[in-house]
């Protein structure tokens, strides 16, 4: 590890510092002034690499405010040296503590003595010159063993601020989120000021915004979505060429290759590249696998997850089951700043449930994945040359213009392991030739039809087949029998409404999806024998009026499932379904229907729960639609239950609001039109303490109160409509009320 002081140049990056000066007051804000013997603070920022992390904390590093601080700081380079570290880091305390009003510092006999000193002396020596009124700065620490090596030498520090790529780090570092600051991109009118910045050198920013180069502009702009160093990089190599829309177009084109061969750009190439190469061997199979995802396309966890499950690449792990090793993936990609965040949260967890790829980084990861032969798109303008020996992962954009010669003839399709296909649809896309493929994904492509099925049972090694939002699709083929290694089917928004006979040959289906039929009020209907299927994880919607008792008979045997979805439940078949599911201990996600003939006749979805008859006590989320009548007398042994979702409920009694208040870990409530036949939902104080997000819809008549200490760690309220409510002074941790249309 090479360590160099503050004041040298290495520290001047190729862009300032983009954030306005509150981010930097924050920054200060949250260092403060020292204490006398205050405890050691560690304040960690992370996000991904080109953000300008140590440019912000440089700013608020040398920032007047915190001039009470002595300072010190180094950038750990690779291979970590902690014993150089810990020597930088003396030697800048030595000249701080040495100095006098005459500017007289360290002598060189005291700086010549650290120099040669043992790591146990160098330790000792930092000790000394530490005196709880240290400001410390660590940058670039990549993991957590680094951490560890050296933080036991900052005991006597007042505060440390650590830069980092991942999540992990900073959180591990801090050890507590309140001393973690995440650095996120820059604003469009920032980002835009910079931009202009570097191209008219203009340092104001004001530079006139020529017409002709503003589409262009705007379009380099997304591409780096917020990232400093690329768009202070590209605006500095744009500054000296021709300012035309042409020239412009032609970057806008070419960035994946300009990226690559282009020196005055190549400063991105690396400092992307540096956070692919140090992923371990396995997050890089599955980070360059997403190459296979358009432009600015949302990913969603669960497809993605699962994919890599079927392509080999998430593998059951002692007590971890395939799809936990998957997510824990997806989480570190995240974590390391891999992959962005997409829109939705659950506010419970905190987990992502879909994400995207950076532009910049989703051009070094095609420009990888084409170079390791791992991923082939079939687009417009794309050269066949270019394919080395077989295609491992084929995808078919959809502005490829379908030319079934090129196809046929010019590709090698004998190793194809994943074929994913966005746009319109070819019957002569699934080939003989793909003996091999594991993975089939065809989610909305267009036009595709009952007969371009008919050969999907040829493909023996299948594991993945998504048909999801293909409307043009009413049934499947009895040779889907034949797919006996297929782990996932989906079907969701699909005509299909009933499953061939020989669906129940796919001992190894982990994940069945269909979708409900909302006109009639139910979901598929499964075949006899469906109680075979016993790897079955997800299954849904099913329609349990359909078969009666048999279909209730099969759920019996589905021990392993883990989410369930279910339609057509009533008076006649309740008992019996909440009997099939009693013991299904694994069961953590339960979706219930109420057929919508029995809701007009005053039956119910609980009328046998009590006693002896409850549901399984793992549950962690239960979306009941239709009316209970017993709540009070079951719904308090769901001591797990996380997420509880009500409609046409007809709760109307203190008892059962109360009720639902004492579930110790309800975390989010989402109560919808019938749900509650009240003007008014009083929440008593200590009701509902673990709840973070509440939601109401379709109830516009209703009044909230919320007394002292009700609902104490509520964070969002959503509702659709404007409503009265009383109490809200007492709701400490609200951060959001949001109106919904």
């Amino acid at each position: 590890m090479t360590v160099l002081p503050p004041s040298r140049n290495y520290l001047q990056e190729p862009f300032c510092s983009n954030y306005d000066d509150s981010v930097i007051y924050q920054l200060t804000n949250l260092v403060g002034e020292p204490e006398n013997n205050q405890e050691t603070e560690v304040i960690s920022a992370w996000g991904m690499g080109g953000l300008g992390k140590t440019t912000l904390v440089r700013s608020a590093y040398r920032s007047q405010q915190l001039g009470g601080w002595k300072r010190a700081w180094v950038t750990a380079f690779r291979p970590f040296d902690p014993e150089a570290l810990v020597r930088s880091l003396s030697l800048q305390l030595l000249n701080g503590a040495r100095e006098d009003p005459t500017g007289t510092t360290a002598t060189g006999k005291e700086k010549k003595s650290i120099a040669t000193m043992g790591v146990q002396e160098l330790v000792k020596e930092l000790g000394v010159l530490l005196n709880y009124k240290c400001l410390i700065v660590l940058d670039d620490i990549s993991t957590t063993d680094e951490w560890d090596l050296v933080r036991s030498c900052f005991k006597n520090a007042g505060m440390v601020i650590v830069t980092t790529r991942e999540r992990c780090v900073a959180k591990h570092c801090s050890g507590e989120d309140t001393g973690m600051y995440h650095l996120e991109g820059l604003n469009d009118a920032a980002a835009l000021d910079l931009f202009k910045k570097k191209v008219f050198q203009d340092k104001t920013g004001n530079a006139d915004w020529i017409i002709d180069l503003e589409e262009q502009g705007r379009r380099i702009l997304k591409k780096c979505e917020g990232l400093p160093l690329a768009i202070s990089t590209i605006g500095g190599f744009l500054a000296t060429k021709p300012k035309t829309a042409f020239e412009w177009r032609k970057m806008n084109d070419r960035i994946s290759s300009e990226l690559e061969i282009n020196t005055e750009l190549r400063t991105i190439n690396t400092v992307i590249m540096r956070s692919y190469d140090g992923l371990p061997y396995h997050l890089k199979s599955c980070f360059l696998y997403m190459s296979i995802f358009p432009e600015d396309y949302i990913i969603k966890r669960k497809r993605l997850v699962r994919r890599w499950i079927a392509e080999g690449y998430c593998k059951e792990v002692h007590d971890m089951t395939a799809e936990e090793v998957g997510e824990g993936y997806f989480d570190d990609l995240l974590d390391r700043s891999m992959i962005l965040p997409g829109e939705g949260v659950d506010h419970h967890t905190g987990t992502i449930d879909s994400c995207q790829l950076h532009d910049v980084i989703r051009e070094i990861c095609i420009s990888k994945a084409r170079e390791e032969n791992l991923v082939f798109t079939l687009e417009d303008g794309c050269s066949l040359s270019n394919t080395q020996g077989p295609i491992r992962h084929l995808v078919i954009s959809s502005n490829w213009r379908r030319t079934k010669d090129v196809f046929d003839s010019m590709l090698d399709l004998s190793r194809v392991r994943s074929l994913t296909v966005y746009g319109e649809w070819r019957p002569y896309f699934i080939s003989e030739k793909m003996r091999f493929l594991q993975v089939l994904d065809l989610e909305g492509a267009l036009r595709l039809g009952n007969r371009h099925l008919d050969k999907i049972g040829k493909l023996h090694h299948l594991r993945y087949l998504s048909i999801r939002r293909c409307n043009h699709i009413w049934y499947l083929p009895k040779s889907i029998g034949n797919l006996s290694h297929l782990q996932t089917l989906d079907i969701k928004g699909t005509h299909i409404s009933e499953l061939p006979t020989t669906i129940t040959k796919l001992r190894k289906l982990q994940h069945l999806r269909t979708t409900r039929d909302f006109m009639r009020a139910h979901g598929f209907k499964v075949p006899k024998g469906t109680g075979k299927l016993t790897s079955l994880q997800t299954l849904g919607v099913v329609a349990v009026a359909m078969r009666k008792e048999n279909a209730l008979k099969e759920l019996t045997s589905l021990t392993q499932l883990r989410k369930l979805c279910v339609a057509g439940i009533k008076k006649e078949n309740r008992e019996k379904f909440w009997f099939a599911i009693a013991a299904h201990n694994r069961l953590c996600s339960l979706k219930v229907y109420q057929a919508f003939s029995s809701r007009t006749d005053g039956d119910n979805l609980d009328g046998c729960l009590g006693g002896d008859l409850l549901p399984p006590k793992h549950l962690e989320s239960l979306k009941l639609d239709g009316f209970l009548v017993r709540v009070p007398h079951w719904m308090h042994h769901l001591w797990n239950l996380s997420k509880l979702d009500l409609k046409f409920s007809g709760l109307g009694k203190h008892v059962e609001i109360q009720t639902l208040g004492d579930l110790p870990n309800l975390a989010v409530l989402r109560l919808r039109i019938g749900s509650l036949v009240m003007n008014q939902l009083h929440f008593l104080g200590s009701s509902f303490p673990s709840l973070v997000v509440l939601e109401l819809s379709g109830l516009s008549q209703l009044h909230l109160i919320f007394e002292k200490d009700a609902m104490a760690k509520l964070k969002l309220l959503e509702t659709d409509s404007y409503r009265e409510m009383a109490g809200l002074q007492f709701l400490k941790n609200l951060k959001e009320i949001r109106l919904n249309d």
